[in-house]
């Protein structure tokens, strides 16, 4: 029930309250929660605060509201694709959604025999009160090619963007291989799916149109990923 002296906000409560009864099967996916009146009049709150409650939970993609027939319970998920390599973060701007980047590692090392900045970030998406990661990208970029590229601040900035911004160099070629992986503890973790399940990644590298090679890259897809592949049939 409510606690009016708790320290937490009644809205949070209700939210927590339904999403406890949606998550336990108690509407079942599809089925009708009540309406903002019952609600209000059942836990003696007012319906401006089951408002904002309901209003936290369609951000998080928890249920939906048809005009005229009230609200349901929405556990489907929601899918992405993104199989391009022209930006994360300028797709999703695109799409009109706001990209969120986490800088997993950020440091200098060695691969054979050539220093490169090594940048590892979890990308998602902003979706109501809370993030849905998509994947986990992994970025080597020569440092001689991209001096002092580490003092940028890459959970705020496109990678792509400051290649082409700041050194203008721009990436133009992706040759990738696409391979299964099982996730492990770290995309466990970030992705919150069970150990072990079949994800894909693709690994590979990025060059200019002169072909100069700019980046080594990996990047793993979560569950939340449909990727769409296109090609010419030749007889």
């Amino acid at each position: 029930m409510i606690d009016k002296n708790s320290a937490i906000p009644i809205y949070v409560q209700l939210k927590n309250i339904l999403k406890n009864s949606i998550m336990n099967g108690e509407f079942g996916d599809n089925g009708m929660i009540p309406s903002e009146t019952q609600l209000a009049e059942k836990y003696d709150i007012t319906r401006t605060t089951v408002r904002r409650s309901l209003s936290e939970l369609a951000g998080e993609n928890l249920i939906r509201k048809e005009h005229g027939k009230g609200t349901f319970v929405s556990l489907r998920p929601v899918r992405y694709s993104i199989w391009n390599f022209t930006g994360f973060t300028d797709y999703l701007r695109k799409k009109g959604k706001i990209p969120v980047s986490k800088v997993l590692t950020a440091e200098e090392i060695v691969l054979n025999g050539r220093n490169y900045f090594k940048l590892e970030r979890a990308r998602g998406v902003k979706e109501g009160n809370s993030t849905i990661f998509l994947t986990i990208d992994t970025s080597c970029m020569p440092c001689d090619l991209f001096p002092g590229i580490k003092r940028f601040d890459f959970e705020e900035r496109s990678l792509y963007d400051v290649m082409r911004r700041e050194y203008q160099i721009s990436p133009s070629i992706a040759e990738l291989l696409v391979t299964p992986f099982l996730s492990d503890a770290r995309t466990t973790k970030v992705f919150e799916v069970p150990l072990n399940l079949p994800l894909l990644t693709v690994k590979g590298a990025v060059s200019t149109s002169d072909n100069q090679e700019i980046e080594l890259t990996q990047v793993i897809y979560s569950p939340n990923m449909d990727m769409k592949i296109a090609t010419r049939i030749s007889i």
